[in-house]
């Protein structure tokens, strides 16, 4: 069963109801998702006319627009709130920050469960056999996702954060050797960066400061700081780290021309500037090409945010003649022997790997809504949520419309950090709603997250509310002056 019916809890309970058809129940039974017509011969027959008459055409222009009264997936469930009994997040619970922690579908979680039934039910089966099988077959679906050039170039991790530890801590420094990452990168990739630096004292690490125009120019604002940062450097650089999406602000950087930065850098000053991507965010929300993006030394992405399979599912991506005798290796090297690049990662120690192989019920969920409308629909409310909420609390949005994908930056009506900190406590406590607030430059604002059980009156309802409690907190906090 991949979409649950809605019921009456279903519904925001404080959102006024649009009435939308209720989308098809599925009766238990033995349909597997593999087989073909399985969810069109359980869609009652209203449903199903009505699929079968609606333009695609119209339907995917509604999507774009981010619409859900008229954006249906493919088996005639509306998006938004329809699709909330798909997931399992609380009653009420309004999830802005499905970016931070993702929310997995219930039949992935569904399919994970019988992953680990499996697993319990004979040990020597599936840790011997059954579970190369999962875990390969996981590969070779994330491989052509992204377009990797082979899938023995994937191995699968737990997450992002897994992935960049094994390349820093595993990688065969020299002394002298220069690493340099963006001021914008995530907290872990510093953290991580600050170890190898302080472990090995011969490794130089250097944080690349971006300028004034960061983020307000989008992507493209790091790229000088790091062609200066090169050139200070000369042909010491041995690697470069970036996002592909920072985490806070959400950007979307131009991997592919920083790919070619490096690679100009290594031929025209000599030495070899390997490019490690940091796309734990860009997996589900962004399509990845990875040879389009000019085949980078080294890819990581996480799946439990938005590719919606389930916590501790996550690709590293190696290229080929990166894949060394003794790197990388894993961050628990285990009593399996093997040698080769895949095999190292493939068994890493007894414990639960059903989330790697639930990674392929995630891509038939995707499947069954359509990856299409996904992308379109989720990016087209982000899109629509950053104007209204722009326009309603008389600030802009802080990076550019067309670098951003599904989560938006957008000022908050305050200067103070304090306050914004506290409208996030209130909102949660008081309203079962979160958001994420940050300061930039003096500059306080949220990043949001849209999603597919989201829809244009959570936006609304979250622009209209906030300058009330903001001006609410503001009138407290005089009084207590």
């Amino acid at each position: 069963q991949i979409f649950a019916p809605p019921t009456a809890s279903s519904q925001r309970r404080s959102l006024p109801s649009a009435a939308p058809p209720l989308p098809p129940s599925y009766p238990s039974g033995s349909c597997c998702l593999e087989e073909a017509g399985c969810l069109e011969a359980r869609m009652p027959l209203v449903h199903l006319v009505a699929f079968i008459l609606a333009p695609l055409s119209m339907a995917s222009a509604a999507c774009m627009d981010g619409d859900s009264d008229t954006c249906h997936t493919k088996y005639g469930t509306r998006f938004g709130h329809d699709l909330l009994p798909s997931f399992m997040l609380a009653e009420g619970y309004v999830n802005f920050n499905h970016g931070s922690f993702g929310a997995t579908p219930r039949a992935v979680m569904e399919a994970q469960r019988r992953y680990q039934n499996q697993m319990e039910a004979r040990p020597d089966q599936w840790f011997r056999d059954d579970y190369f099988t999962c875990v390969n077959d996981a590969r070779e679906a994330i491989a052509e996702y992204v377009k990797a050039p082979s899938s023995d170039d994937i191995v699968l991790v737990e997450n992002a954060s897994g992935g960049v530890n094994a390349i820093l801590r595993s990688m065969l420094w020299q002394a002298g050797d220069v690493v340099l990452f963006l001021s914008s990168a995530y907290p872990m990739v510093k953290h991580t960066a600050g170890w190898l630096g302080e472990s090995n004292p011969s490794v130089k690490v250097k944080e690349v400061q971006l300028g004034k125009d960061w983020p307000a120019a989008g992507g493209e604002a790091v790229l000088k700081p790091l062609k200066e940062a090169l050139a200070e450097n000369k042909d010491k650089t041995r690697l470069v780290i970036v996002s592909h999406i920072t985490s806070v602000p959400a950007v979307i950087l131009p991997v592919e021309d920083i790919v070619k930065l490096c690679r100009q850098h290594s031929a025209s000053a000599g030495g070899d500037v390997q490019v490690l991507v940091d796309g734990a965010h860009a997996l589900g929300q962004i399509p990845i090409d990875l040879v389009g993006l000019g085949n980078p030394d080294f890819y990581i992405s996480n799946g439990h945010k938005w590719l919606y399979s389930p916590k501790g599912s996550a690709f590293l991506y190696v290229r080929s003649e990166r894949q060394l005798s003794l790197s990388p290796e894993p961050n628990v090297i285990s009593s399996s022997g093997k040698q080769d690049f895949v095999g190292r990662f493939s068994y890493t120690g007894s414990r639960d790997y059903t989330a790697f192989c639930a990674i392929k019920d995630a891509f038939k969920f995707r499947q069954h809504v359509g990856e299409k409308r996904i992308l379109e629909y989720t990016e087209g409310l982000a899109r629509w949520a950053a104007k209204l909420l722009s326009r309603t609390w008389g600030t802009r949005v802080i990076a550019p419309l067309d670098s951003q994908a599904f989560m938006i930056n957008v000022q908050l009506p305050t200067n103070s950090t304090a306050v914004a900190v506290e409208l996030q406590e209130r909102l949660k406590t008081d309203y079962d709603t979160y958001i994420v607030v940050a300061n930039l430059s003096n500059l306080v604002y949220t990043r949001l997250s849209a999603q597919i059980y989201l829809e244009r009156t959570d936006f609304q309802r979250l622009a209209d509310l906030v300058p009330l409690m903001i001006e609410k907190l503001d009138r407290k906090r005089s009084q207590l002056q």
